[in-house]
């Protein structure tokens, strides 16, 4: 009796052991592979804005306008998926870069999220809003600096391009590859 009860365990947990192996890992599309979401490593600042300043240089190479001409507002590098919305740590933070790299090419800045009033609490002392409502609406914007963030096998493609507002047309267009090792620090 003992030998059967011990024969039956043992054929269970082979049974059980098989059951776990057969079971199928799923699919990752490629955004979950390669995506910063599923990265928990910090942006490389020193070696991104290097790539970022030779980002802007083929940007500006292509400018098909008067630098002194474009009022440029700069905004968030979103993800290349179906929205065009969803902007990262790394897409933020190029955009912070791209401000500085174009605006030595004698670009006019304005920046959008400014305030026309400094918001005082017990935090701090805040200059800058995404509230709509809050923002300054004097700036007069000819042209956008935007760009989009596509994750591949071998790092991050990032489309950029500076749009006309008055006709949309593009003034510039560049495109860059940066190593995951530059854009998320490993």
């Amino acid at each position: 009796m003992k030998l059967s009860f011990i024969v039956s365990a043992i054929l269970l947990t082979g049974c059980a052991s098989n059951t776990q192996q057969q079971s199928v890992e799923p699919v990752k599309s490629e955004v979950e592979t390669y995506h910063p979401s599923y990265r928990v490593y910090p942006i490389n600042d020193y070696l991104l804005d290097e790539y970022v300043e030779q980002l802007a240089i083929k940007l500006m190479e292509n400018l098909a306008a008067e630098p002194e001409t474009i009022r440029l507002a700069v905004t968030s590098f979103v993800d290349l998926d179906g929205s065009l919305q969803t902007a990262s740590r790394l897409g933020n933070q190029l955009a912070e870069s791209m401000i500085t790299e174009v605006q030595a090419f004698g670009l006019n800045i304005v920046d959008h999220k400014v305030m026309p009033m400094v918001r005082i609490d017990s935090g701090g002392d805040y200059s800058y809003s995404r509230d709509v409502m809050q923002l300054n609406t004097k700036g007069h914007i000819n042209a956008v600096l935007s760009g989009t963030l596509l994750y591949k096998e071998n790092g991050v493609v990032i489309n950029s391009r500076i749009t006309s507002l008055e006709n949309q047309s593009i003034l510039a267009s560049a495109k860059y590859i940066i190593p995951y090792s530059v854009a998320f620090d490993n």
